[in-house]
């Protein structure tokens, strides 16, 4: 009788926290992987994750080169690490920071004709995230 309010109880508990606006905390709880994830003023989107800088870094300048425009290059640097790259025809920015020694945020910025292209820099953004989680 126990394990039957058991099976019960759990999805009304999982029903109780994505509906208030839980989702980020359930969908990361699985794996304790994403922290936060938010679009800041002028479309730079971040995401701050439980993982170290160094182990990240070339997971994100690799599921971004699978985007790179072809004739274009993707541009490198590793102090601070910084990638750049032409995606679309859009200008991409993707930094990778040590928020502390197990915590890294993840920025991105993308630019299309002068103005921000939200679209791709969150395209950008959740394959880069889904490459982590692996």
């Amino acid at each position: 009788m126990k394990a039957i309010r058991l099976h019960v109880i759990a999805p009304l508990l999982c029903l109780c926290l994505v509906a208030q606006g839980c989702v980020a905390l359930v969908a990361g709880a699985g794996v304790g992987f994403l922290i936060s994830q938010q679009v800041l003023p002028n479309d730079v989107h971040v995401a701050q994750i439980r993982m170290d800088a160094d182990r990240a870094w070339p997971k994100v300048h690799e599921a971004l080169s699978f985007f790179v425009d072809p004739g274009t290059e993707l541009r490198i640097q590793d102090s601070p690490r910084v990638a750049r790259a032409t995606v679309g025809g859009s200008k991409v920015t993707v930094e990778v920071e040590t928020h502390d020694t197990e915590f890294t945020l993840i920025r991105i910025y993308a630019e299309r004709y002068f103005t921000a292209d939200s679209e791709t820099a969150d395209e950008i953004m959740e394959t880069i995230l889904e490459r982590l989680r692996r």
